[in-house]
């Protein structure tokens, strides 16, 4: 009797452990499945093609991606500082040094966060419901009234390639598009990403690039 009694005890603490078991490996499975979701399009298909941005623009050089994406938080914390300590006036094609402050994006077709000036952009909206590739590379309405509007709002330099842009696009396809924009817009001495309107390197303090366009056109 009491060897069926303990018998009967130890097979209830087995399938309370196989229950409790099964339990925490759901959770545990649940858990998985969440940390399974990418935060950008960009990093589901483990390429940077989200940066090439509906108007053509390269995303990553864009004040706004390299202050969340930037390569390091020594990095980041110089941008912000130096983009808050003071206002430097708008020049002929140039913004404002503060026009991009607080701002934090993941690239106009990643999926992920984007500034609020992108969320609304009528090309990229425009783009996402008639473009099989969500950008106006092949576009038989280019150049169109949204894209050359934005192109003469401020006259900034920036925007001025977004038609040479999708031609390049659309010679070179946009992987290496992407490869080329990236050398491009990188420090010519240590490598750091820089932005549209570095006059240098915040790391190393070298001069911008010759490959992109100049400052001094402004």
């Amino acid at each position: 009797m009491a060897n069926a009694k303990k018998e009967c005890t130890t097979r209830r603490k087995f399938c309370r452990r196989l229950a409790g078991a099964a339990f925490t490996g759901a959770l545990a499975g649940l858990e998985t499945m969440a940390m399974q979701d990418p935060k950008s399009k960009g990093e589901a298909v483990g390429n940077e093609e989200h940066l090439a941005a509906a108007c053509g623009i390269y995303c990553g050089a864009c004040p706004a991606y390299l202050a969340k994406h930037g390569e390091d938080e020594q990095i980041k914390m110089k941008r912000q500082k130096k983009s808050s300590s003071g206002l430097e006036k708008a020049l002929k094609g140039i913004p404002p040094s503060n026009w991009m402050d607080g701002l934090l994006c993941d690239g106009c077709l990643s999926g992920g966060k984007l500034a609020a000036h992108c969320q609304t952009c009528n090309i990229r909206l425009c783009a996402l419901d008639k473009q099989k590739d969500l950008r106006c590379t092949d576009c038989n309405e280019l150049p169109c009234s949204r894209i050359t509007g934005l192109i003469n709002m401020g006259g900034y330099l920036h925007r001025k390639e977004y038609l040479p842009n999708l031609k390049k696009i659309r010679e070179m396809g946009v992987q290496k598009w992407i490869r080329y924009e990236e050398e491009r817009w990188r420090c010519p001495k240590c490598r750091l990403p820089m932005s549209w309107y570095d006059a240098e390197c915040l790391r190393c303090g070298a001069k911008r690039s010759e490959r992109v366009f100049s400052l001094e056109q402004g």
